[in-house]
């Protein structure tokens, strides 16, 4: 049997990297999930007493592609910022349908898990710089 060895500088800095971009993409599914449901969210309005109208169906439309577009910013280095940024008007589309505030927690959590798991693997800052790193 061989010994274990120590890893080197290199095979650390690499498994980092592969830690750092498996940690993107699992936030970029993230929003496209967000994505997803807020697309979906205009049928569950045209059910309440309020109804949907245009200026609700345009607002949710533009926000699931900003979801999107933010998805495939999250390779460059603000786009973890971007996307943290985006949980926000996520939380208060639960002002037009009260479920969405347990569904935008239930999706920031998510999101603060993979932050948590992407700080100690990769190393990445703690505290609220852990949102822009």
């Amino acid at each position: 049997m061989t010994e274990p060895h120590e890893p080197t500088e290199d095979e650390v800095a690499a498994r980092a990297a592969r830690a750092d971009k498996a940690s993107r993409g699992a936030l970029a599914g993230t929003l496209g999930l967000e994505a997803l449901v807020v697309l979906l969210l205009p049928r569950a309005l045209a059910a309440t007493d309020q109804g949907l109208g245009l200026t609700k169906t345009l607002i949710l439309v533009a926000f699931a592609l900003v979801l999107i577009a933010a998805a495939g910013m999250l390779r460059r280095p603000r786009g973890i910022a971007i996307g943290s940024a985006l949980q926000v008007p996520l939380l208060l589309t639960g002002i037009w349908l009260a479920v969405m505030f347990i569904v935008a927690l239930v999706f920031w959590a998510v999101w603060y898990r993979v932050l948590v798991l992407r700080r100690d693997v990769v190393g990445t800052p703690g505290g609220l710089r852990m949102l822009i790193s």
